[in-house]
């Protein structure tokens, strides 16, 4: 029982990533061009976004229990620690983009060219820092 539910966090822990990447990927693809309203489908990954971070940081702090707490003077602890960080450098940049979505929503003007562009470099950061995230997770996992 205890082996089924320690795959279950592993299980949602992995579909949370999946959820946040590919959908910061969609959503800088949207921004990318200038056909439609990017702002509803914008809305709808920023409630997702937030939803998986808060289920990925869960499961995250389960997979670390299972494991035991590391010394930060082991090269594991170390890597730990660089995640870490990585994931608050995330938070708070995603925070912005957040707010942004949400000005860019209450102007109701539209998205003009300078928005957009601001837009798709927070979407991009974020795509770079969930890759480096799971790369550190990589690392942690399997050395």
């Amino acid at each position: 029982m205890a082996s089924a539910l320690h795959l279950l966090v592993r299980l949602a822990h992995v579909l949370g990533m999946a959820a946040l990447l590919g959908g910061v990927g969609v959503a800088w693809l949207l921004l990318r061009g200038d056909e439609a309203d990017p702002l509803p489908a914008l809305r709808r990954y920023e409630r997702l976004f937030w939803g998986a971070l808060g289920v990925m940081i869960a499961t995250g702090v389960g997979n670390l229990g299972a494991l035991g707490p590391p010394g930060p003077e082991t090269r594991w602890g170390t890597v730990l620690s660089s995640k870490l960080a990585v994931v608050i450098g995330l938070v708070v940049v995603s925070a912005v983009r957040s707010l942004a979505v949400e000005r860019l929503e209450a102007a109701s003007s539209g998205l003009a060219s300078p928005d957009r562009d601001r837009l798709r470099a927070l979407y991009a950061v974020t795509g770079w820092g969930l890759g480096l995230a799971v790369a550190l997770a990589e690392v942690l996992a399997h050395g």
